[in-house]
């Protein structure tokens, strides 16, 4: 006798031939790739790195078109953050220059925004981020030779002139390496090792500086004190955070973090989803080549994150990072996936009141109206899990079969087609999911069998 358990869909935005997704695409003409972006909500602004064209381009999110771009000649520009808001609005936003060795001060007030200050560092600088007394943190490639002195550096823009507004400060481990060419196309942001991001307070800064292929290093700096507090070595992690509203954990790449310890409290993996992933894509998340990003709820009920499932090649194929998956963000917990039309390539921002999602993509940056999801079809499944016997005597025939209630909880119509899969019985290596090593249950066993997996299409009309 066979005990099966069958793995259905859970809830997924229904696709057409994947051609009906959820998203849009924006992006210069000839498209871009941008190592980082940021949501200047008050002014319905933008603000994207454009570091192979040097320049940070302005999309007005109100109009949906592109404003006047503020160019950083020879600067190869890396990263982004808006000043600490005065009254709800920030005056300033802070970028680096790789190639300048300078961090650039651009008045948002100003029509077009204009830099008005340009810092000098003494080592190539990467991550920025601001804290709420308004100064500034930067992390830098420091002066080499694995040497980890003078490799953080805070620039306090409300000092005397006189004064010394550049400070090193502390941080006993080796700094970031240098940007390399990233081993795929279209994916800049991959190029450089390091990045900061604020707490929404302002209490803490978090950075991770990836100091060699595998590693990355992340750390908190508290702003009160100027110092940081805690740092720890973790492989296979992304640069790419964020941060939960309440300041108490943060996400680098697929894992999660407790702030107050850096103890890992949990880590994307498909044996917490309720459907099963496209064949032919790994069997869990690639945490070799770790892409994609995620970005929390203002109000923090859910993560939404995306994450590459492609499996590890050589040389490195293109990402899969096209579903957005929405997550319970205290464990990680899939609680459904979007079709994207295109690969969210790094990192995410989202208005305060959750209704939009940006992102960087492959071609520019994506929008997700995450206010009108339920104006797509959205299949729900009445129960992920089936489990089904069967032997020849035909003692367990109650149970030789099962059935799937399928709803559609959203608007529109679909049609609901059903084909046979085989759940992969190996993944990569790392944590484990269906077939994988660490947990997760395989489908069928000698003699084939598998689970039911529901494909959903759309059908025009309400």
């Amino acid at each position: 006798m066979r005990l099966l358990p069958v793995a259905a869909l859970g809830l997924w935005v229904a696709n057409l031939a994947f051609s009906a997704t959820f998203g849009t695409v924006s992006g210069p003409s000839g498209g871009a790739s941008y190592t980082d972006i940021v949501l200047d909500e008050p002014r319905t602004q933008l603000y994207l790195v454009n570091s192979a064209n040097n320049k940070i381009d302005i999309f007005n999110t109100k109009s949906r078109t592109f404003q006047t771009s503020v160019v950083l000649p020879a600067a190869q520009p890396v990263a982004a953050a808006l000043g600490f808001p005065v009254s709800g609005t920030s005056r300033y936003l802070y970028v680096t220059g790789y190639a300048s060795s300078l961090l650039y001060q651009i008045d948002l007030t100003r029509t077009p925004p204009t830099v008005t200050q340009s810092i000098h560092l003494p080592y190539h600088p990467e991550g920025v981020g601001v804290g709420a007394d308004g100064r500034v943190l930067v992390t830098t490639t420091g002066p080499g030779g694995n040497n980890s002195v003078n490799t953080l550096f805070l620039f306090d823009p409300n000092a005397p002139a006189t004064a010394n507004n550049l400070l090193p400060i502390s941080l006993p481990v080796p700094p970031p390496t240098a940007p390399v060419t990233p081993t795929t196309p279209g994916r800049e942001f991959l190029a450089y090792r390091a990045a900061v991001a604020a707490t929404p307070d302002g209490r803490y800064l978090i950075g991770a500086n990836g100091i060699n292929g595998t590693t990355r290093l992340i750390f908190i700096y508290e702003t009160a004190s100027a110092t940081v507090l805690r740092s720890r070595e973790v492989t296979n992690l992304s640069n790419v955070l964020s941060v939960a509203p309440d300041g108490s954990r943060f996400m680098a790449g697929s894992t999660m973090f407790d702030i107050s310890t850096l103890q890992v409290l949990a880590q994307q993996n498909v044996a917490n989803s309720p459907f099963a992933f496209p064949a032919g894509n790994a069997a869990n998340f690639n945490l070799q080549q770790n892409q994609g990003g995620s970005v929390f709820a203002p109000d923090g009920s859910l993560l939404y994150s995306a994450f590459n499932i492609n499996p590890l090649l050589s040389p490195a194929a293109k990402a899969n990072t096209t579903q957005l998956l929405i997550n319970d963000p205290t464990n990680l917990l899939i609680q459904m996936g979007i079709q994207m039309p295109e690969n969210l390539a790094g990192k995410m921002v989202i208005t305060r009141a959750g209704d939009t999602i940006y992102g960087i993509s492959d071609t520019g940056f994506i929008s997700l109206p995450m206010s009108t999801l339920n104006n797509f079809p959205l299949v729900s499944v009445d129960s992920n899990l089936h489990f089904l016997a069967n032997d020849q005597c035909g003692v367990t025939a109650k149970i030789s079969r099962s059935v799937a209630n399928v709803t559609n909880i959203g608007k529109g119509r679909v049609n609901v087609n059903v084909q046979s899969y085989t759940v992969p019985t190996q993944g990569t290596t790392g944590l484990g999911g269906f077939g994988g090593p660490g947990g997760g249950a395989i489908v069928g066993g000698i003699g084939g069998g598998g689970g039911i997996i529901i494909i959903v299409a759309p059908v025009p009309g309400g």
